[in-house]
C-alpha cells in the first residue's frame, strides 16, 4: 500500500511545474566561506516543487558542504551534505512542519529527519529510501 501511495506521489509531482525559481544557487553553498557549492541541480529541482506545494518560504541553514566543514559542524562522515544531495530547512513552528513535510513527500522525497528547529532533506541514492528519523 505504501509504495502505490509512494508511486501515486511519484506521478503528482511530476504534473506540478513551479513557475518560478524559489531559490539562488548562492544558498546552497558551503557555509564556512570557501563558498564551494556542490548542490545537485536535481535537489533544488525537487526543492522547488516542494516549496511551491508548502506554500511556505524554505530558509535553507545548510546545503552543500566542504568536508572540512562538515566535520567542524560534526556530520557524519557519509553526509549527504558532502555530496550536494541534502538540504536543512529551518522551522521553527509546528504548522510550518506539517506543510514542509507534507510538501517534500509529495514532492518525492523518501528521506526526511526531523528536529525541533530545522528539517533534513535528501535524494542521497546510496542510501536507504522510505524514511523518516528524528533528532534527539
Amino acid at each position: 500500500m505504501i509504495d502505490m501511495i509512494l508511486s501515486f506521489l511519484g506521478f503528482m509531482s511530476g504534473l506540478i511545474t513551479p513557475d518560478r525559481s524559489y531559490f539562488k544557487t548562492s544558498e546552497f553553498a558551503c557555509k564556512c566561506g570557501c563558498k564551494d557549492n556542490g548542490v545537485s541541480p536535481d535537489l533544488i529541482e525537487k526543492l522547488n516543487t516542494a516549496r511551491y506545494i508548502a506554500g511556505v518560504p524554505f530558509v535553507i541553514s545548510s546545503g552543500y558542504r566542504c568536508p572540512k566543514h562538515n566535520f567542524d559542524v560534526g556530520g557524519v562522515p557519509n553526509s549527504s551534505h558532502t555530496n550536494g544531495s541534502a538540504v536543512d530547512i529551518v522551522c521553527k513552528k509546528d504548522s510550518d512542519r506539517f506543510k514542509i513535510i507534507i510538501g517534500l513527500l509529495v514532492a518525492g522525497f523518501q528521506r526526511i529527519g526531523i528536529s525541533a528547529d530545522f528539517i533534513h532533506a535528501d535524494i542521497d541514492v546510496n542510501k536507504s529510501k522510505k524514511v523518516i528519523w528524528i533528532y534527539k
